[in-house]
């Protein structure tokens, strides 16, 4: 089978990485067990995650000139990700974020989100030709409407990862994606005050055709116009590290789609590449192979799913 193509679009960040034994409970100095200089961004891990999955993946973004942006396509080169639409913006500075991990896998990510997007040119879209899905996050808003647009016009297949952003960016995206999916703080900042079926209402209201939100050890909830809201439970696993699952999650799920999946089973395919992850390691380094998320799926390993999936109606 052909791989499946995609372009990611949006973030990519350096991330400085900090291994504790647990967060402080007051401000003080905490020595870290590890450290590691490393890359991030929902876009660039995305973009790796499914390289991983088998897709063939072209990264496209806006970094700023320092010295340090080689490591951003060191990482793509290793993974085999095409980098030429990873471009340079004189004069800026990239985004860079810390990120503290305790000894549970959980984490906090201190951001500092630089100038290069705010100053970012204008996507061409013909670094877009060729791609069969395109996944899009809210960061590089400018160049995700783009993007968005252009795979609308074509009839090719996108997912919006919608986690945190101004209300306005998510208000401009989310009528341009096919797929939507919402973090649970990404949900809250898209339609504040509201309970989850009214926010992926209103979602779809605007225009998206399947509106979804992920809520981490949680079921996947997600919803189209024509139907009720359905659940998929989760593998529930002693996670290593939490950092970038929710970008295996979009990343495996745009494969599965551009593979022709049903949707259920996408879903499926999706949180258990998550799941895996977190057993995984650091960061989108410890993103699954092809390989071991369908071993996993054929054993139900590490831990069972539970339902393939159900419709449901849920009153929140």
């Amino acid at each position: 089978m052909r791989p499946v193509r995609i372009a990611c679009v949006g973030h990519a960040a350096l991330d400085h990485v900090f291994e504790v034994d647990a967060f402080p409970t007051r401000p003080t100095k905490t020595p870290a067990r590890r450290y590691r200089p490393g890359t991030g961004g929902m876009a660039f891990n995305a973009s790796i995650a499914a390289a991983r999955l088998g897709a063939a993946v072209r990264m496209i973004g806006r970094v700023g000139d320092e010295v340090a942006v080689h490591l951003l396509r060191d990482r793509l080169r290793i993974e085999g990700v095409e980098d030429r639409g990873l471009e340079r913006v004189p004069g800026a500075l990239t985004s860079v974020s810390a990120i503290v991990v305790d000894a549970r896998g959980e984490r906090q990510i201190f951001n500092h989100r630089g100038d290069a997007i705010d100053r970012a040119h204008r996507l061409d879209v013909r670094v877009l030709h060729g791609a069969n899905v395109v996944m899009a996050d809210p960061r590089w808003a400018a160049g995700a409407v783009d993007a968005l647009c252009w795979a609308r016009s074509r009839r090719v297949i996108s997912v919006l990862d919608a986690d945190v952003a101004p209300q306005d960016d998510l208000h401009r995206l989310v009528p341009l994606a096919q797929w939507v999916v919402f973090s649970e703080p990404g949900l809250a900042a898209f339609a504040p005050g509201c309970d989850t079926q009214t926010g992926l209402a209103r979602a779809l209201q605007l225009g998206c055709e399947v509106a979804m939100v992920t809520c981490g050890e949680r079921p996947v909830l997600w919803r189209r116009h024509d139907g009720p809201l359905r659940r998929q439970s989760v593998p529930q696993v002693p996670a290593v590290d939490t950092t970038g699952a929710g970008d295996v999650f979009h990343a495996a799920l745009a494969v599965a789609l551009g593979e022709g999946r049903a949707e259920a089973d996408a879903v499926v395919f999706a949180a258990m590449a998550a799941a895996l992850k977190c057993l995984g390691g650091p960061g989108v380094l410890g993103a699954p192979t092809r390989a071991a998320v369908e071993r996993a799926l054929r054993q139900r390993e590490p831990a069972q799913t539970g339902p393939r999936h159900a419709d449901v109606h849920i009153t929140a």
